[in-house]
């Protein structure tokens, strides 16, 4: 019996799921020393090699969890997840490991890394601040003041600058600096907090002063009350701390309130002296996050957010999704692709990132794709796919190694180009740092939003192997529920290229979302077991399809 088919068994033995007949049947022919082997010592066996393609292994110390799949026939993909500033739900990194590495902390942390993404979890930009996921409100000031001798006893308290305005202390840092943010001026939800302090001192109403020296800004966290987070084998079996364990697909499920910050300061002014939570159940909250992240055994998270407004708010803008560049590192090139986008120039550097554009150099500016930038092809279909390539250089050519995806759905939710065009005025913002934001919704949908409006988006990261598919820029596909969506782009003319895709698709149904004139699928009607045939014509050409 070949190894693949014991390592797929040897799954359910550990779980506990495989009957003795069925037991009996698959160790028929098999020595009674493998056989005392992988009974004596399951978490050994399956902790030691790699896995098969189709099964993904998730394992969790303490906050940490490590999903692992297989990436090429040398290396896994180990992606880790942790917790962030508030606590939330955090991509920290992702690592190429040997693929006969067990599964120890210390094994999966020691590889080459290929993306570092400490703060990928995507807050709102609501009311002038960021918030949410790694956020608080940005309104908030650190004061520094030389031994100011606070206590809690001062805190909640209100004191007045030089010009009358007041502030709230809200927290003590440390012997020398303090937190405060004033009472909100707004009449309403949507909160304003005057930001500007007048003089050197702060006076309390019992006549106290303080003398400052320096005021900076402070992001007032933790801003987010969670409600639930949740580790699940196949969606539904709780992951067991300590045990790795084999799956189709691992969930993280979690959700998380907003808090308002005005709520937070008044809540201090009215219980005064004493030391009050953040995140307190009686805060009120603006919005509401419930984030599915799911993984799948190929390299791909599919992230489905739904939001919930349990407040108006302003909105500047929300993602949903957001990245640091991968890591560079050992590598010698790295390359951005952006479909359905034009050439331009910026800061005196020409780009074009549908030719695919060298990405080793950070922008001097931040680059935006929107029509107002005359640089993306279609208004009414803006860019929502963004892929990153790691590579070397083999003489003039460079062989790609390391392929990244991040995008938005074409066929779920707010993201389908039609709604997404009619409430985004933009794209894209590839910032001076080399980060990755894009925009699901801005101020074109509405500059305040009312309380009670829903918002859903499925979105994706992907990682994959580009020398599976050699002659395609990219070849991924991911599921999204029932449907599976498949990504192929080209960047030079093919004949008859030959596109396999797993066997549970052979036979489904195929539609076409979208596609480049120059590229022809000659499969019709469903996934054949031999793959699909494309062709690709004037060396450019994509398309994506739904499987159903």
């Amino acid at each position: 019996m070949e190894m693949k088919c014991i390592r797929k068994y040897r799954t359910h033995i550990r779980l506990g799921t495989l009957s003795a007949s069925v037991f009996s049947t698959l160790f028929r022919g098999v020595s009674a020393m493998l056989f005392v082997y992988l009974c004596s010592a399951p978490h050994c066996v399956l902790a030691a090699g790699a896995a098969d393609e189709g099964t993904l292994r998730v394992v969790k110390y303490g906050e940490h969890v490590f999903v692992r799949s297989a990436f090429s026939p040398q290396h896994d993909l180990v992606v880790r997840v942790a917790k962030g500033t508030n606590r939330q739900i955090n991509f920290v990194s992702t690592l190429l490991v040997n693929a006969s590495a067990g599964m120890s902390m210390q094994e999966l942390t020691v590889g080459t890394t290929i993306h570092g993404n400490g703060d990928d979890s995507t807050p709102w930009n609501i009311n002038s601040t960021y918030i949410g996921a790694n956020h608080g409100c940005s309104d908030a000031r650190v004061v520094t003041i030389p031994e100011h001798g606070l206590t809690t006893a001062d805190l909640g308290t209100l004191w007045t600058d030089e010009a009358g305005a007041q502030f709230c202390l809200l927290k003590i840092a440390d012997k020398d600096r303090g937190w405060f943010l004033p009472p909100s001026t707004s009449q309403n939800a949507i909160w304003h907090f005057n930001r500007k302090y007048t003089g050197s001192t702060l006076k309390n109403q019992a006549g106290r002063t303080l003398t400052h020296t320096k005021i900076s800004m402070v992001q007032l966290t933790p801003a987010c009350r969670i409600k639930t987070q949740q580790y699940l084998i196949d969606g539904k079996t709780p992951l067991v701390e300590g045990e790795p364990s084999a799956c189709d697909f691992f969930d993280i499920v979690e959700e998380y309130d907003i808090i308002n910050p005005a709520s937070i300061v008044q809540d201090m002014i009215d219980h005064p002296g004493e030391q009050r939570s953040f995140t307190a159940a009686h805060l009120a909250g603006v919005i509401r996050n419930h984030i599915t992240y799911r993984f799948h055994p190929n390299g791909a998270h599919v992230i489905h957010t739904k939001s919930t407004a349990l407040q108006e708010f302003r909105i500047g803008y929300m993602g949903f999704i957001q990245s640091g560049k991968l890591y560079t590192g050992k590598f010698d090139t790295h390359e951005y692709y952006i479909p359905k986008t034009l050439p331009f120039t910026q800061d005196d550097t020409a780009y074009d990132f549908r030719a695919i554009q060298d990405y080793r150099a950070r922008p001097k500016s931040p680059l935006r794709f929107r029509t107002a930038s005359k640089n993306i092809e279609f208004p009414e279909n803006l860019p929502e796919r963004f892929f990153q390539f790691l590579g070397r250089k083999d003489g003039d050519k460079t062989v790609r190694e390391v392929g990244y995806g991040l995008g938005y759905s074409l066929i779920n939710g707010m993201t389908k180009p039609a709604i997404r065009a009619g409430g985004a005025g933009s794209s894209l913002m590839l910032y001076s740092s080399a980060k990755t934001y894009p925009t699901a919704i801005d101020s074109k949908a509405a500059r305040t939003i009312p309380a009670g409006t829903k918002f859903d988006c499925i979105a994706y990261r992907q990682y994959f192997h580009p020398a599976a598919q050699p002659n395609a820029t990219c070849f991924l596909w991911h599921k999204e529920g029932t449907d599976t969506v498949v990504y192929a782009d080209y960047h030079k003319a093919v004949d008859r290229d030959v596109l396999k895709l797993p066997a549970e698709l052979v036979g489904k149904k195929i539609t076409i979302v979208e596609k480049t004139p120059s590229l022809t699928l000659h499969t019709h009607e469903s996934v054949p077991e031999n793959g699909m045939i494309v062709s690709v014509s004037n060396d450019y050409g994509y398309m994506v399809i739904r499987v159903h």
